[in-house]
C-alpha cells in the first residue's frame, strides 16, 4: 500500500470504529453518532461509490435523506477521492454548501530546526475543557452550552473507544496549545492542532506537534501523518516540521438545512 492508501485506510477504520450507527447508501454509507448530533465530524455521508459519475445535486439529495431522517440539522458529505472532490466542488458551491479541501501530510524529514517541547505534556480531557471552552467561544458554530457539552463528551468517548492521547503546551501553567494523537499500533495520526489566540506566535503549536510526533516515533509507528486545510497557513508549519503532502480529501457542509 502507498502512504496515502495507508492513511486513508487508517481514517476509514477509525471512522467505522467510532460510528454508533451506519446507514447504507447508494453512494457509500452514512456514519452517525446519534448521541452527538451537533458534532459534524461524527455525522456525515461518506461517499465512496459512483464517484466518477455522481453529481453534487445527487450527493446533496442523499445527504438530505439520510441525515434528515436521522434528525440532524446539518448536512455533510466527505469525499476522499481527490479527483472526484475537485470535480464536485463547483456543484456544491453553486448549491450554497461550504467546501474544505484538506491535504494529507506524512512526516518524511527532520524539522528545519531544533524544537524545545519541554513545556508540552500529556494531559486528560478534563485538563483541556477550559482551553476548549475559550476556543469554542470564538466559533459561531458552537452556539449553545449543549453543543459544547457534546463536543467535550465526544472527546471523552474517543479517549475510551480508540487509542487517543492528548498533548498540551502550557504558558505559566495555563494550556495554550493542544493536539491529539491517534494510533493503531503501526500508523499514527496527529489531529486537531490549535493554539488559543492570546498565546499565538510563541512556538507553542510547533512544540505541541513535535511532542506528539516524538511520542508516535517512540511508539514504533512507521507511518505518521496529519491533515491540514489546503488554504490555511498551518500546512506551512507542518512542512517545516518535516511533513510532505501525499494526497487530498474533501468535505462539503451545509451548516443548517432548510
Amino acid at each position: 500500500m502507498t502512504e496515502l492508501e495507508r492513511a486513508l485506510a487508517f481514517l476509514a477504520a477509525m471512522a467505522d470504529e467510532l460510528a454508533q450507527k451506519k446507514v447504507p447508501s447508494r453512494f457509500g454509507v452514512a456514519l452517525l453518532a446519534p448521541e452527538f448530533p451537533s458534532v459534524w465530524s461524527r455525522n456525515y455521508l461518506y461517499a465512496t461509490q459512483e464517484l466518477d459519475t455522481v453529481s453534487a445535486e445527487e450527493l446533496a439529495a442523499e445527504a438530505e435523506r439520510v441525515l434528515g431522517e436521522a434528525g440532524l440539522r446539518h448536512r455533510k458529505v466527505e469525499v476522499w477521492d481527490a479527483e472526484a472532490g475537485a470535480r464536485l466542488e463547483p456543484g456544491f458551491v453553486q448549491l450554497g454548501w461550504n467546501r474544505e479541501r484538506d491535504v494529507i501530510m506524512v512526516v518524511h524529514r527532520e524539522p528545519d530546526r531544533p524544537v524545545d517541547a519541554s513545556a508540552v505534556e500529556e494531559v486528560g480531557v478534563d485538563d483541556l475543557v477550559p482551553a476548549w471552552t475559550e476556543s469554542w467561544s470564538m466559533d459561531p458554530a458552537v452556539l449553545s452550552s449543549d453543543v459544547a457539552r457534546q463536543l467535550v463528551e465526544n472527546k471523552r468517548r474517543m479517549g475510551v473507544e480508540t487509542d487517543t492521547r492528548f498533548f498540551a503546551g502550557r504558558v505559566d501553567g495555563e494550556i495554550g496549545s493542544y493536539c491529539e494523537l491517534y494510533s493503531d499500533g503501526h500508523t499514527a495520526q496527529i489531529e486537531n492542532v490549535f493554539t488559543l489566540d492570546r498565546f499565538r506566535k510563541r512556538g507553542l503549536a510547533r512544540a505541541t506537534v513535535s511532542k506528539a510526533l516524538e511520542a508516535a516515533r517512540e511508539g514504533g509507528h512507521d507511518l505518521i501523518f496529519l491533515i491540514a486545510d489546503h488554504d490555511d497557513w498551518p500546512k506551512e508549519l507542518y512542512g517545516k516540521l518535516g511533513f510532505d503532502e501525499v494526497g487530498q480529501i474533501w468535505e462539503f457542509v451545509l451548516p443548517s438545512a432548510k
